[in-house]
C-alpha cells in the first residue's frame, strides 16, 4: 500500500490554541480531500516555539484522528523535531496515552509519547529495516512470534507503522517510496 503524501511546513511561533486549531484544520482538510490513505508530514524545523496548547491542538488531536479506526486511514509523521519541541509534545501525548512517530532535525527516528518498551523496540526495528514481516522481526529481536505480532498490531492500531499484507512498513519508508508528493503547503497562521 502506498499512501498519498501531504506535506505541511510550519513557519511560526505556535503559542495559542486558536493558532493550533487553524493549523490542525488545514491538515485535516488535506486528509479529508484525499481519496485514499494519506501520510501527512508536518515539518516543524522552522518552528521556534510550540506551547502545550498548540501541541495538544495539533499533535495530539492529529494523532487521535490517525488512530481512529472508524475514519479513513491516515498516518502522521512529524519531522524536524528539536529539543525545544519535545517537552510540550511529549507531555501532551503521554497525558492522553498517545504516541507519535517523528524524525529529529538531524533525521534520527524518534518516538514521542507513551509506548510500552517492547513496542518501542519493535517500532525502532521496523524503522531501521523500512519494511519487514513479523517472523523475520521476531528472529532479529529474539522474541516469540506471537508477542511480536501483538506489538505490531498495536503499532498498526496506533498508526505508527503501516500494514501492507503480511509486511509492516515504517512511515519513513512509506514517505521515501511514495509517488510524487502533493503540492507543498506552507501554513503561516500569523498572516
Amino acid at each position: 500500500m502506498r499512501p498519498a503524501v501531504a506535506h505541511t511546513t510550519l513557519f511560526s511561533y505556535l503559542v495559542t490554541r486558536p493558532t493550533g486549531r487553524t493549523v490542525r484544520a488545514t491538515v485535516e482538510r488535506q486528509i479529508a480531500d484525499a481519496d485514499c490513505t494519506v501520510l501527512a508530514v508536518l515539518d516543524l524545523r522552522h518552528v521556534p516555539v510550540i506551547d502545550f496548547s498548540c501541541a495538544d491542538e495539533i499533535v495530539a488531536k492529529l494523532v487521535l484522528l490517525a488512530s481512529d479506526a472508524s475514519t479513513r486511514r491516515s498516518f502522521i509523521l512529524f519531522r524536524g523535531i528539536a529539543e525545544h519541541h519535545l517537552g510540550p509534545i511529549d507531555s501532551v501525548l503521554r497525558h492522553r496515552g498517545l504516541a507519535a512517530a517523528a524524525e529529529t532535525a538531524e533525521g534520527e527516528p524518534l518516538l514521542m509519547g507513551a509506548l510500552d518498551p517492547g513496542a518501542t523496540a519493535v517500532w525502532r526495528e521496523v524503522w531501521s529495516l523500512g519494511r519487514t514481516g513479523a517472523s523475520p522481526l521476531a528472529d532479529r529481536l529474539e522474541l516469540p512470534l506471537d508477542r511480536v505480532r501483538g506489538l505490531l498490531d498495536d503499532l498498526v492500531a496506533r498508526a505508527l507503522v503501516i500494514r501492507d499484507g503480511e509486511r509492516y512498513v515504517s512511515l519513513r519508508h512509506a514517505l521515501l517510496h511514495a509517488g510524487p508528493p502533493s503540492p507543498a503547503r506552507t501554513d503561516r497562521p500569523d498572516r
